[in-house]
């Protein structure tokens, strides 16, 4: 990130006029802060580095909303549960994501689940420090459904190729439904046995190397088939024996939380994981060598999204309040709020995304470039700078950004309608189940508090952008994963959580992670005087940034469509509003390079919305717990006009009695 201040070329706004979508140079904007072009003119397909898709709107957001999307993946080990969710809840978590895969339903009894124990510890947890719990309903291949797994021992050697194997004993063989398992992958019957004959045994796929005479083999009987051609006998079975384990599911969750008959259960649920690995129990044709069934194999993706909104439709008292998220739609693009049935909530998302360069040399070049006037952009000029975070997939640097799904405006991707309020009069929402930067994979040595320190930048970043920007549930990747990675609580109060008979610390302080720090923090800023029952907010308008000192993101080469990217361009004001004349506003500098920190940098800002002859107007440092200047530059009854200081993680400007 450059912090040079440069000569200004041109400017750009008397040359091409108020119209343009490109900044203006001598420190200000020339153009509006918030303007739907931003968003329209980048066609899905393109990318830019310069236009700012979550510009296009700015919306005030009920505090409640954040509140109540702030999540984790619940990972932690069995016995630690309690603790754990004691600590998040203390610091402002009020959602967790728990897997509760189908592999856990018991094959004699699919009315029960394996791992009812654990499982229970997990809910309990949540009901106890009022956590909701939303359950991800998955078919991981590793264990797709009710399975039994055995082992087969090969009486002669099998070779690579081998489409038939000898069997010392095949009693346990269920011809179709068992096969040979983790051949290549974590995979319960990845080669499927489609007869015996003797102990000859034929496979559905040749083998993908030699195996030893001798040798025990993993092997494993799945109850159902892998999901086929829709109408097919297979497919009705399985999509059944889906449905009954998405109801014992549910049973379980309201026994457990004591929820059962009331009008909301006390949970949500998630129809996927993710297409990304794990998933080949949605393809009957990945099991066989060729294909046995011709059809578009993709159809489940819909398919079971529908069938399981059916089924909640279907059984209002199983069901009731239970919100359902299309987990299909976190890994790919496609999925939109217009095609989804009335009974889903939101489209998910996982916008993961690490480090990426531009410019040279070239490694992250790619789609068609607008350039900062809106047009297509054939010059080559590519800035050259690093990007890693967490607002990736709210830029437009990959075609991909979450904002056309989360956003108000109603797009179209080839023919179908995107965004928040595609499907009339049942607007659909955007739930990230995971996300995070680990800043071990970029920094491999990186020390544990340095590494902490980026986290509860990114985590207040994750937060406030994106509940700011439609989305409704933020829940990180995870609780769990180490200091220097994606944990979110400290490696040593998840030793001191999974010693038996802890108990919850008096001071917790030594063990409380930077990044819960924060989020604890800017949670008690949200709550202060809230209005829970706060749903129709007041606008804001963000009627100008400027700025001094002209620090920009990247250079740009002194083009009229190649301006630098400037620190006011990126400066992010993200309204939320507690109570009828309480506003909290997060803003900061959003920085293409987290690793680097932000020096603190003066802005003149301009609001509109409130009184501001009678607001009194504060801001706040969630990060180090402390006030930061305000200076009230000029002030009427519409707003005011003030003096910030900004960095790189959000500071909190407090409008309050205006």
């Amino acid at each position: 990130m450059k912090r040079v201040s440069l000569f200004c070329f041109l400017c750009v706004s008397a040359i091409l006029g108020a119209c343009s979508i490109t900044p203006a140079c001598a420190g200000k904007m020339a153009v509006p802060y918030t303007d739907p072009a931003y968003f329209s003119k980048v066609p899905f397909g393109a990318r830019s580095h310069w236009l700012q898709p979550w510009r296009a709107t700015l919306e005030t957001v009920p505090a409640s909303t954040f509140i109540n999307g702030i999540g984790i993946n619940l990972n932690v080990p069995a016995g630690s549960s309690d603790l754990v969710c004691h600590m998040l809840a203390k610091h402002g978590f009020r959602r967790a994501r728990i897997e509760e895969g189908w592999g856990q339903s018991n094959y004699d009894d699919e009315s029960k689940l394996n791992n009812a124990s654990s499982f229970a510890e997990q809910l309990l947890a949540c009901k106890k420090y009022g956590i909701r719990p939303l359950i991800l309903l998955n078919a991981h291949q590793g264990a797709p459904c009710p399975v039994r797994f055995f082992a087969l021992r090969l009486l002669a050697a099998a070779h690579k190729g081998d489409t038939t194997v000898t069997l010392s004993d095949v009693s346990k063989i269920v011809p179709k439904h068992s096969g040979l398992s983790n051949l290549t992958d974590y995979w319960a019957a990845e080669d499927l046995i489609s007869s015996v004959d003797g102990n000859v045994a034929t496979l559905t796929k040749p083998l993908p190397k030699d195996i030893a005479a001798g040798v025990d083999i993993p092997a494993a009987t799945l109850k159902y088939r892998p999901f086929s051609a829709p109408g097919t006998p297979d497919e009705v079975a399985t999509l059944a024996g889906w449905d009954t384990y998405v109801t014992t599911v549910a049973r379980f969750v309201s026994a457990t939380l004591g929820t059962t008959g009331s009008s909301d259960q006390g949970f949500d649920m998630e129809i996927w994981n993710e297409l990304t690995f794990g998933d080949w129990f949605l393809y009957i044709n990945k099991y066989y060598g060729a294909k046995i069934e011709n059809y578009d194999d993709n159809a489940i993706w819909g398919n079971l999204v529908k069938d399981t909104a059916a089924l909640a439709t279907n059984d209002p008292a199983d069901f009731a309040g239970v919100q359902f998220g299309d987990g299909f739609a976190n890994t790919i693009p496609w999925p939109a709020s217009s095609q989804e049935p009335s009974r889903i909530a939101a489209i998910d998302k996982h916008p993961y995304h690490g480090l990426s360069t531009y410019g040279e040399p070239a490694k992250d070049q790619h789609g068609t470039v607008i350039d900062a006037l809106g047009n297509v952009d054939t010059s080559g000029f590519e800035p050259s700078y690093s990007a890693v975070f967490p607002e990736y997939f709210g830029t437009d640097l990959q075609t991909e950004t979450v904002i056309r799904d989360c956003g108000p405006i109603t797009s179209s991707l080839y023919g179908t309608p995107h965004g928040r309020y595609a499907r009339p009069g049942n607007p659909c929402s955007v739930w990230i189940t995971e996300v995070n930067l680990g800043p071990k994979e970029d920094i491999p040595d990186i020390a544990p508090d340095r590494a902490m320190w980026i986290k509860a930048k990114d985590a207040a970043r994750y937060f406030c952008f994106y509940v700011n920007k439609g989305v409704t549930q933020v829940d990180l990747f995870a609780a769990a994963g180490g200091d220097t990675d994606l944990g979110m609580v400290k490696d040593s109060f998840l030793t001191y959580a999974n010693q038996k008979g802890a108990s919850y610390p008096v001071s917790d302080t030594v063990y409380t992670s930077m990044p819960l720090t924060i989020v604890g923090r800017i949670v008690a800023q949200m709550q202060a005087g809230i209005d829970p029952k706060l749903t129709t907010t007041r606008p804001l308008t963000v009627d100008s940034v400027s700025d001094t000192h002209d620090h920009f993101q990247f250079a740009g080469d002194a083009a009229p469509n190649h301006p630098n990217l400037y620190d006011r361009d990126v400066l992010a004001i993200l309204p939320f509003q507690s109570s009828a004349k309480r506003f909290v506003i997060p803003y900061y500098v959003m920085t293409r390079d987290v690793y680097k920190d932000l020096a603190p940098e003066a802005f003149t800002v301009a609001v509109s919305g409130f009184n501001g002859n009678r607001a009194k107007i504060t801001a706040y440092d969630p990060m180090n717990d402390r006030a930061v200047p305000v200076k009230v530059v000029a002030k009427n009854g519409l707003g005011a006009t003030m003096l910030l200081t900004a960095v790189d993680y959000p500071y909190l400007l407090v409008v309050d009695g205006g």
